[in-house]
């Protein structure tokens, strides 16, 4: 009896400990109401979860039904939060709980003595969450990279000079660390290494940047003694073109990867990182912009001989076509996406879980 009456005051306790996490921690958990179909693609994505993760978001599910509902089954819960995960993960860190429960007038318990348990479930799910959701986000971001996305062969046909082989190195090693995302976040060491590497990966990019940038310029106004030369010249343009996108994209991808690694969602941060990212890739556009409007009337000025004349027009089109890209007065998609990574994961957040520890946010 004496025992029964203890587990009964155990699990009272490990009630009020999970609605004080709630309260300090910023998060909202419910059972669904409503009946949802989370295989309908058109309304809901299903995080892909690893066997671990799986197992820490079930964890926290067999402590669901008593904190929501005395008890009362669900086949789905809501969890919520209101000002982004990552800062429920910061409340929930900070420590435990030292306050005295109280039921019926009297104490029964400490909350820091009992709160280990589900405290460390509830830490370990939406760590979890959190990893998940990050690699989501960051799928969505790799998939308006373009350049980067093409097969390590296909780069290769335009990279150029002593660039080559640093540039080749650090996509490779972006391409690694955006694979192996949720797998390395779950090993400290090789996560903490994992961000050293992308630091320098970002300082390479921009350093190439500023190559290509400068190699551009010295092309578009290098003197062609004929069409042919000039023929030249306009594909070599181009060329370096395409190595300033792989290079910008890699600039992106690493100070991305970088965040998404170090979980670092301060506000202050973000918006510094949104300003100097979109600031620097807006002045590149400009330099490129700048580059190809002097090749464009360079060519548009240019006496060719009756059998050039289709060669010069298919250039025209061509590099008026980047121009356009280039001056087209809208955010480019790279950068809407870059903006929306950066603050997705602070802004708030809703995610529904059923019994089998699957977890779904709504389709966007």
């Amino acid at each position: 009896m004496c025992e029964q009456m203890n587990n009964s005051e155990t699990a009272l306790i490990e009630d009020k400990v999970f609605q004080m996490m709630k309260e300090n921690g910023a998060f909202e958990l419910k059972s669904c109401i409503d009946s949802f179909d989370f295989e309908d693609k058109r309304r809901f994505t299903k995080l892909e979860l690893n066997t671990a993760q799986k197992m820490h978001v079930s964890a926290l599910m067999q402590q669901v039904p008593s904190a929501v509902a005395a008890g009362t089954m669900a086949q789905a819960y809501i969890v919520s939060f209101p000002q982004g995960l990552p800062h429920t993960l910061t409340a929930l860190n900070q420590g435990g709980y030292g306050s005295m429960i109280r039921e019926n007038g009297k104490f029964v318990g400490s909350a820091s003595f009992y709160s280990m348990l589900p405290q460390a479930a509830v830490l370990a799910a939406f760590t979890a969450m959190s990893v998940v959701t990050g690699q989501y986000f960051l799928a969505q971001i790799n998939s308006e990279m373009k350049m980067m996305n093409l097969k390590l062969d296909k780069i290769l046909e335009f990279l150029y000079g002593d660039k080559k082989a640093e540039l080749m190195s650090e996509i490779s090693f972006i391409k690694y660390a955006y694979q192996n995302y949720s797998s390395i976040m779950s090993h400290e060491q090789q996560r903490a290494a994992t961000i050293i590497s992308l630091q320098a990966a970002k300082k390479v990019a921009m350093k190439d940047i500023e190559f290509y940038l400068g190699d551009l310029d010295s092309t578009v106004n290098y003197e062609a003694k004929n069409y042919y030369g000039f023929d030249s010249l306009i594909n070599k343009a181009f060329q370096i073109g395409e190595s300033l996108q792989v290079s910008l994209q890699l600039y992106s991808l690493s100070s991305l990867l970088e965040v998404y690694y170090a979980q670092n969602h301060d506000t202050d941060y973000i918006k510094y990182l949104e300003i100097d990212m979109t600031s620097y890739i807006d002045k590149c556009d400009k330099r490129m912009l700048s580059s190809f409007s002097v090749l464009n009337r360079r060519l548009s000025e240019f006496k060719v001989k009756t059998a050039e004349k289709n060669g010069k027009l298919s250039y025209e089109m061509k590099i008026g076509e980047l121009i356009e890209s280039l001056n087209g007065g809208e955010e480019s998609a790279m950068r809407k996406s870059l903006r929306s990574a950066l603050h997705a994961s602070t802004e708030k957040a809703e995610y529904y879980i059923n019994n089998a520890g699957d977890v779904y946010i709504k389709a966007s």
